[in-house]
Parts: C-alpha cells; sequence; structure tokens
C-alpha cells in the first residue's frame, strides 16, 4: 500500500513529530495522502475523512479522582465510526482502552503504537526510537503490522507480539517506573543531605550501575526537585485509580483471591506513599502537583516571573 493516506488527529508534542516524519522523510503530501487537524485550527483543520490510517494523539487529562479521562479520544473517533479506518492509538491510555473501542466501534481495526518521548528532544526521540511497539487488538488487526512499521521509524526493538492491553500496560509501567526513580534519586539525596555527604559523588557510582543508569537520578535537573511534568504526575495517578478498580474487581472469598486482593493493596499503598513523597517534597519548595503539570519551559517562566526561580 504505497502512501496509503493518513490521518492525524491531535498535532503537539506528539503528533507534530509525526506529521514531519510522514512529510519530510516518507514523502507524504499535505492535502493529498497526510491530513491533519488540531481542535486549535490555527495548526491544522484538514478534513481526515479520506484517510486509511488514522493516529490518534490527542490528550488524555486526568479527572477530578485522577483517573484517566479518555472521552476526548472517544470523540474523535465516534466522528468516523461509520466508515472502515484503521485507528492507531499513540494517546496514553488505561489498560483495556483499545479492546473496549473495538468492541464499541466493531467496523474499525484497532491498534496501539506508544510513543516514548522527551519534551527537549522530541523530534529526536520520535526519529530515532529504543523501540517500536505496534500491538493489534485482535486478529484482525494484527495484519496491519507490518504496514505500520514500514512508515515509522526502525529500532533496535521492533515487537508486534503484544496484546494492545498489554502495551498500554507497558506504557503506564515506564511513566510510573521514572516517577518512582526521580522519588529514590529525592529521597537518597535527603539522607545524604543529613548524613553530610555528597550526594553527587554517590549518584554517580549508583548510576553508573548498568543495570541503573543515568536517567532521572539528577535530582537537581531542571527548576525545582521532584517529578512533575505533563506524563509522570498524571500516569501515576492514573495507574493508582486503575489499580484500585483492579482490585475491586478480585471479588471472592477463596483464600487465593483475598491473598491477591491484599498483594493489590499493598502495591497501591507503595504508589500512593511515592504520590505523597513527591507531593510534600513539591510544597518544601512553595509548589503544588498542578503547577509542575506543564511543560518546563512554562513552569520556568513561570517561577522567573514570581520570583521563585531556582539560584
Amino acid at each position: 500500500m504505497k502512501n496509503v493516506k493518513i490521518g492525524i488527529i491531535g498535532v503537539g508534542m506528539v503528533g507534530t513529530p509525526l506529521a514531519r516524519w510522514l512529510f519530510e522523510i516518507k514523502g507524504y503530501q499535505r492535502g493529498k495522502d497526510l491530513f491533519c487537524f488540531d481542535k486549535n485550527i490555527k495548526k491544522y483543520s484538514d478534513d481526515i475523512s479520506d484517510a486509511k490510517i488514522i493516529f490518534i494523539c490527542v490528550p488524555t487529562p486526568s479527572n477530578e479522582d485522577g483517573s484517566c479521562d479518555i472521552s476526548i479520544v472517544e470523540s474523535v473517533i465516534s466522528q468516523f465510526a461509520g466508515s472502515e479506518k484503521i485507528v492507531v492509538l499513540k494517546s496514553t491510555v488505561p489498560p483495556g482502552t483499545c479492546e473496549m473501542l473495538s468492541r464499541k466501534y466493531k467496523i474499525n481495526f484497532f491498534l496501539f503504537n506508544p510513543e516514548y518521548l522527551t519534551e527537549a528532544s522530541a523530534l529526536e526521540d520520535f526519529s530515532w526510537p529504543d523501540r517500536q511497539i505496534v500491538a493489534p487488538v485482535n486478529k484482525e488487526s494484527e495484519e496491519f503490522c507490518t504496514l505500520l512499521l514500514d512508515l515509522l521509524p526502525s529500532a533496535a526493538f521492533e515487537f508486534c507480539k503484544a496484546s494492545s492491553t498489554e502495551a498500554e500496560m507497558a506504557k503506564y509501567g515506564g511513566n510510573v517506573f521514572g516517577a518512582i526513580k526521580v522519588a529514590f534519586a529525592n529521597i537518597w539525596a535527603d539522607f545524604c543531605e543529613v548524613l553530610g555527604v555528597d550526594y553527587e559523588n554517590v549518584r554517580k557510582i549508583i548510576s553508573n550501575d548498568c543495570r541503573i543508569g543515568h536517567s532521572w537520578m539528577d535530582v537537581w535537573h531542571g527548576a525545582y526537585r521532584g517529578f512533575g511534568g505533563f506524563c509522570f504526575p498524571k500516569d501515576l495517578k492514573a495507574l493508582i485509580a486503575f489499580a484500585k478498580i483492579l482490585s475491586e474487581k478480585s471479588d471472592g472469598d477463596g483464600m487465593e483471591i483475598l491473598k491477591q486482593k491484599r498483594l493489590l493493596q499493598k502495591g497501591i499503598n507503595v504508589l500512593e506513599a511515592i504520590w505523597d513523597y513527591n507531593e510534600y517534597l513539591l510544597f518544601t519548595q512553595g509548589l503544588s502537583v498542578k503547577e509542575v503539570s506543564v511543560h518546563d519551559s512554562e513552569l520556568k517562566i513561570k517561577l522567573k516571573k514570581s520570583g521563585r526561580e531556582k539560584k
């Protein structure tokens, strides 16, 4: 399928690198075989109805209870529910979302293709990924995996054997692990400060263990200590909410069910403790989770204007 028509809904940090890749590297042409749409019509407002493949790159914000709000995802999919499309979800969603959408919109083929981008180098991260995951919902969707892998940048690890739910769980796992690692680094820095030793020397020793690595270990990186940004707080809170639902589903009276419920609850307790630690760490710096849940560049400007920037 040479230059099959493609639509991209949501042209922000995730959708923009994808659009540039297809345009600059794969030879797609806007309005001919590449159609982009964003709610901010000043960006893009193409008619995507002719597209065969639709990449969904829209936000999935938090509900008031911390759970993931997928209403934007559903609203855009419902617009082309009556026509057969290959729907590729790149937005971070709770495990089981693609399967649920597949049952609801039976005429479409659903796959999950998570993105692993950092704000400072989104285009580079997209163009040279360390992994490319294309996860189908079912056998019918699986036939499009090769087509998508051919469209997207190649990676050392390319994987299409996982189900969409497994890949959705892995996406949350990566972001939640990042939050936990940031919290661990800050806890260790607190210990070092009280002990009177240099955390930087301790960090270098720990980080050069190849099983651990340097990422997220520099507690003085950025405008504040702790984890923030669009993904880590949102996804940790969403996973806690999702885990509570899982715990409620583990219903029954048997010993194995009881053990499973207790294990789930203790796991939730660990995640909630990480959240509480980070929340208090931010509080000691005069910050809130809400304030830091933005792009780093936006926060730096805000802190500078208020005289709270890190010296």
